[in-house]
């Protein structure tokens, strides 16, 4: 019995991305410019936890455009409600492009100073590098010399990272959001070779799916301690409530998360109108997926 409630205990905690702000393409969740952003990212963080996710999951714009007042005022709240936000995603903006010949160093270096310090102020752990718009590699620029600046630019996220106690996490893309960087063995590829204390991957199941990306390459990734993350959502971007034929295959994801002891977080990243109302169905889905597999030890 000990032994079973030794592998339930170590269930990921689950979480879920609140996309107002995103630079994601997927994403229709922009705030009004009427509406308070403070009140907005703050009501939207405590539906989540109030809806079940061990935490909740937001954009690095959502906090680099505040105000430095609107930034005082949301970690003011944050703190007293005595809340973190551990994971930040959509990195870097589509107007800071990071290739081709139009990049501007020092406006992306003072960015990512910027978005460091906020997101450890507010306890963040861990930056999700997606940015699909200003990674992608401009038509007739060379591929190779694209990948070049993006290793630059990780080598720069690292000294900032170190200084802020930070992660940064390489996310594979599927090859409609970007052209570079579309599979979890390339972004591991990347990490290892660079070799970097504090730059990671993330699988993306959603993004492993449409680029038939076997889960298995999660063990690789677990094994050489890379796999800092794992998003999921259904093969459409929907909130999963069930095993859907040619969908997503989160039971084999997860039993390799297990089998390999995995001991990072596992987010929703999914497309809806209120994730907190919509997505308490999907939430009982997976914890209960995750029970099972964890009770089975298969």
């Amino acid at each position: 019995m000990s032994g079973l409630k030794e592998r339930i205990s170590s269930l990921p905690a689950i979480g879920c991305c609140l996309t107002s702000g995103s630079f994601m393409p997927q994403s229709g969740n922009q705030v009004d410019a009427v509406e308070d952003h403070v009140d907005v990212l703050f009501e939207g963080v405590c539906a989540l936890l109030q809806a079940g996710y061990d935490y909740a999951e937001l954009t690095v714009g959502s906090l680099a455009q505040l105000t430095d007042g609107e930034f005082e005022r949301l970690l003011h709240k944050l703190r007293s409600a005595g809340i973190s936000i551990p994971v930040f995603n959509s990195f870097i903006p589509p107007t800071l492009k990071l290739t081709g010949p139009d990049v501007q160093q020092l406006a992306v270096e003072q960015y990512v100073k910027h978005a460091m310090k906020r997101i450890h102020d507010v306890g963040g752990e861990l930056i999700i590098f997606g940015s699909g718009a200003a990674r992608t590699i401009p038509e007739g620029f060379a591929i190779e010399q694209g990948l070049d600046q993006i290793k630059e630019f990780l080598i720069m996220c690292d000294r900032y990272a170190a200084q802020y106690e930070l992660s940064v996490a390489i996310e594979p893309l599927n090859s409609k959001e970007s052209n570079v960087i579309n599979k979890v063995e390339e972004a591991l590829d990347i990490a290892q070779g660079l070799n970097l204390g504090h730059i990671q991957v993330l699988a993306d199941a959603y993004h492993m799916h449409l680029e038939q990306e076997s889960p298995e390459i999660v063990k690789r990734a677990i094994d050489n301690r890379l796999l800092a993350h794992v998003h999921y959502a259904e093969f459409d971007r929907s909130f999963p409530v069930r095993d859907v034929e040619g969908g997503v295959d989160l039971t084999h994801l997860f039993s390799l998360l297990r089998d390999s002891r995995y001991e990072g977080r596992v987010s929703a990243e999914c497309m809806t109108e209120s994730a907190a109302t919509s997505s308490g169905d999907s939430l009982d889905y997976v914890k209960s997926l995750l029970t099972q597999l964890h009770e089975r030890g298969e």
